[in-house]
């Protein structure tokens, strides 16, 4: 058994830690010094312990921290959460390297972690990428994701390595598949058959290649397999659920958790936002955004804009006095190719919510960096607590989370934005998540799977809406809607309807010209339970009733700052697959029933914000409420059931 410091997925918080023991790590070798097989120089949560995540799911990847002299360390990986992990304390530099069994190794740069993260919070551990690594080899960082970038051809030559060894030791099937890596006894034994350890310089230059053939013959992978991979790294590493704060509940000062004083999503239509400044008018809102495996962001939110008639004395009660008394509006992002950059981690391109109104322009999020790999501060203080800057430069201000939008009158509003970064995706288990491109030719298959969703309501009166989707090969999930769907029809056509590639050309539109929509990702794989981990958001006018919808999100958002309020609950969304992926299933039939639950084998629930925050405007207001106010309150959740579409069949590769 082994002490492993794990990151936390929460299935039933928003956030919450685990731990555990166990997992394929027996055959890590404790180092000369190193009687522990702790995977770092510090204890995960104290002072100045910053934990790290791999985005390569690599267990015995060896390292040193630079503030400890004696000791030697090895990444850990458990199944069980789909990372590996190590940690160092604050301001070290991490040297990382591949030991054999006696004293061949290859050595892989030194990484200054201060430049991946300066803390680790409670919930949320930085990833340092493939492209990072490779930064500590090259010296420079990865300037843009191009095979003739010189960092990203030294990621690509680490790839080749741990992707031959993948190969070798039957974890993969295909070149550019990615799976959980061991490094074993074996292999650590097989290292030393090379005549001479490997520098990093011999990495930059190629003479690698040769040197370790008698340990691994990197040319099983291609250039273009290789970046491939880096390619699906990066992204992984940048996939996750952005949110800012929801600005109620502020304890300024604090970082650690959601609720930690930063502003969210705020502003007004002045250069300054004075809150006791009767005639300016404030904007306050509030979104979630998901990105996909295929590097795509799409999302659903809200915005309340308007005077507050008497003199607040803070932001959070201004934002109070909003929700109660001013009509929310829609804000939608379409699903957009660009977001966070993931090479410089920052916002680098416009990046655009539709609004609902038709005096309004679409908002703007034009700025902000991505700091410790989970938060984007919009103001000085938090971002002076975010960076431990005690001063800003011209530059620095660059990095703040800004935003616009202009309404057709000629006002512009502006703001900042504190934003999270949230459960980050991992790669998918093949042993759960058995698709087309990771099983060997012969072997059954579960993905592309094609599904109906039923979405039902908690106001009764409100019928039933079906949608249908398509889980496919990648991860991604998209809808599947027939021809001629209808409001509440838009399931997948009994016959057709799994004919059409999974994957769509640009255009997404499908075989039968039906344009379809991306929805969200598989969050990750729970291999002893054989189920996967579902994300979505339906953003668009075609929902209709379901537009906005969040399913899977894990989230708790508060109505009001009285504790004893109502919330949003949007629950986990787990399809487990134990009924697919029994061997005795025969190719071309499938199952009757599949599993859909929240973590604790409850109905799926899910929510919209814009109905909730309806609801509380129409009963702060009721002499102004509309006969469509009253109808979008009504839609504001219930749960979703979950069925196989009539022709899905379990298949053959």
């Amino acid at each position: 058994m082994k002490n492993k410091y794990l990151l936390p997925f929460t299935l039933t918080t928003l956030m919450a830690a685990l731990s555990g023991c166990g997992g394929e790590s027996a055959n890590i070798i404790p180092e000369v010094y190193d009687s522990s097989t702790e995977n770092g120089s510090c204890t995960v949560g104290s002072e100045g312990c910053v934990e790290f995540a791999l985005d390569y799911p690599l267990d015995g990847l060896n390292f040193k921290c630079s503030s400890d002299t004696t000791n030697s360390f090895v990444s850990i990986m458990d199944l069980a959460n789909n990372v590996a992990t190590g940690n160092c304390r604050t301001g070290d530099k991490v040297n990382f390297f591949i030991k054999g069994e006696k004293d061949k190794q290859i050595n892989l740069g030194t990484v200054d972690l201060s430049k991946i993260a300066l803390v680790s919070t409670t919930g949320q551990i930085p990833r340092l990428t493939v492209l990072d690594i490779a930064q500590g080899i090259t010296g420079q960082s990865a300037i843009t994701l191009n095979q003739n970038d010189a960092t990203v051809k030294v990621a690509m030559s680490l790839v080749k390595i741990l992707q031959t060894l993948a190969l070798q030791d039957n974890k993969i099937v295909e070149p550019t598949d990615i799976q959980a890596l061991y490094i074993t006894d074996a292999m650590r034994t097989k290292l030393d058959l090379i005549l001479n350890s490997v520098t990093s310089q011999q990495i930059i230059n190629g003479e690698y290649v040769t040197i370790i053939k008698p340990w691994v013959d990197v040319s099983a992978i291609t250039d273009d397999q290789a970046f491939e991979v880096v390619k699906k790294l990066t992204t992984i590493a940048n996939a996750a659920v952005y949110q800012p704060e929801f600005s109620l509940f502020s304890t300024t000062g604090t970082i650690g958790n959601l609720l930690s004083g930063s502003d969210g999503l705020v502003g007004c239509n002045k250069d300054t936002c004075i809150t006791t400044d009767t005639s300016t008018k404030f904007l306050f809102g509030h979104f979630m955004l998901i990105t996909d495996r295929q590097g795509y962001t799409l999302g659903s939110g809200l915005q309340w804009r308007g005077t507050i008639a008497k003199s607040l004395s803070t932001l959070s009660t201004v934002n109070a006095e909003l929700i109660r008394n001013t009509k929310p509006v829609r804000m939608t992002a379409a699903a957009q190719s660009h977001w966070i950059n993931p090479i410089s981690k920052r916002i680098d391109q416009d990046y655009q919510f539709d609004v609902s109104d038709v005096n309004s322009q679409p908002l703007i999020i034009n700025q902000g960096k991505l700091y410790n790999d989970y938060m984007i501060a919009g103001k000085e203080s938090f971002y002076k607590l975010l960076t431990q800057k005690t001063t800003l430069t011209a530059d620095d201000l660059l990095d703040l989370g800004q935003w616009h939008q202009n309404i057709n009158s000629g006002e512009i509003y502006k703001g900042s934005l504190d934003l999270y970064k949230i459960f980050p995706i991992t790669y998918l288990d093949k042993k759960v998540f058995k698709s087309i491109n990771n099983v060997a030719l012969g072997d059954k298959y579960v993905f592309p799977l094609y599904a109906d969703l039923t979405f039902k309501f908690t106001e009764k009166s409100v019928s039933d809406v079906k949608l249908g989707i398509v889980i496919d090969r990648n991860g991604d999930i998209r809808t599947n809607m027939k021809p001629g769907y209808t409001e509440n029809d838009m399931s997948t056509d009994a016959v057709n309807g799994c004919s059409s590639e999974d994957i769509l050309p640009s255009s997404f539109k499908d075989i039968n010209d039906v344009q379809q929509y991306r929805l969200g990702t598989i969050a990750r794989t729970f291999t002893p339970e054989q189920s996967i981990s579902m994300r979505m958001i339906l953003a668009g006018e075609t929902f209709a009733k379901i537009d906005g919808a969040l399913v899977g999100m894990n989230s708790t958002i508060k109505t009001s700052s009285d504790s004893s309020s109502e919330s949003i609950v949007v629950g986990g969304a787990l399809l487990r697959l134990t009924n697919l992926l029994d061997p005795s299933v025969p190719t071309g039939t499938r199952p009757s029933t599949v599993s859909f639950t929240n973590s604790d084998n409850t109905a799926v629930k899910w929510g919209n914000t814009l109905a909730s925050f309806q609801g509380i405007y129409n009963i702060n207001n009721p002499s102004l409420v509309t006969a469509n106010d009253t109808a979008l309150a009504k839609l504001n959740g219930g749960t979703v059931e979950m069925s196989l579409a009539p022709c899905y069949t379990v298949r053959t590769k």
